[in-house]
């Protein structure tokens, strides 16, 4: 499943840029009613408040980004006609009128990741997401979608996709399977970093023996034998993690790991 697919419908709050200017009043009031009609499912009638609140003042940061957000649900909204791609063209728009207007927008950010990725545009999508991630330090949530990101469209992403799980749980996101997947990260760390840490000294027979589960692992992963490679790569980590060879390979054999729990 495509992260963007439920991501779209989020509306999420932001703080608006305070106007200045002689139409400051008549934008705040037509943004006011902007989110009134938002709030009403009216997306259509929303659209056009915000339009005039960016008409009275052109600086105006979240009457762009809350046009963008009533773009896409009349996006979503199966009853909505003509080109709805437009309507997709037209939200990033205004999400990056948002942005130019106020960089740290960072529900801008968030929501132009969303559009772009379901558009198939992943790696701008991820950069939008790392920028909401930047200005948006205690949201776990664009963490959640990054890390979905990586791990579907990706390649050798693995790596990141675990740490932004981890950051996700650790910020208090409440996804089972994320959550689930960050403690196995967590796991396999530890596994990874005990045996150094107990002083054990790698022998050259251990060098060896690491190199041939390797070996092992390939042979396996080739045949198709998914779960006896997994316990391959376990016992690599736990019994020869203290190698010289092993630690060279350590990202890679948690990657593989975590590949291979999927």
């Amino acid at each position: 499943m495509r992260p963007a697919a439920a991501a779209l419908a989020l509306l999420l709050s932001a703080c608006a840029s305070a106007p200045d200017g002689p139409d400051a009043e008549a934008a705040l009031a037509a943004l006011a009613d902007g989110r009134e009609a938002a709030e009403r499912g009216e997306h259509g009638r929303a659209v056009e408040h915000f339009s005039e609140a960016v008409r009275e003042n052109p600086e105006l940061a979240e009457a762009y980004f809350r046009r963008g957000v009533s773009r896409v649900q009349m996006r979503l909204d199966r009853a909505t006609e003509g080109d709805v791609r437009l309507l997709e063209e037209r939200a990033i728009e205004d999400f990056s009128a948002a942005i130019g207007r106020n960089p740290l927008y960072g529900d801008a950010y968030f929501n132009r990741a969303m559009v772009r990725a379901s558009r198939g545009q992943y790696r701008l999508g991820a950069q939008d997401l790392l920028e909401a991630i930047k200005h948006r330090p205690q949201d776990p949530e664009p963490h959640l979608w990054i890390a979905k990101m990586y791990d579907e469209y990706f390649e050798d992403m693995q790596v990141a996709a675990n740490e932004h799980y981890e950051k996700y749980a650790d910020l208090g996101g409440r996804d089972p399977s994320a959550r689930d997947r960050a403690r196995a990260w967590k796991e396999l760390k530890r596994q990874a970093g005990a045996a150094p840490a107990a002083g054990r000294t790698a022998s050259a027979e251990d060098e060896k023996k690491a190199e041939t589960l390797h070996g092992e692992f390939k042979r396996l992963f080739a045949e198709g034998e998914r779960k006896k490679a997994l316990e391959t790569v376990e016992r690599l980590l736990r019994d020869y993690g203290h190698t010289v060879y092993v630690q060279g390979r350590t990202r890679e054999f948690n990657a593989l790991l975590n590949a291979l729990r999927k």
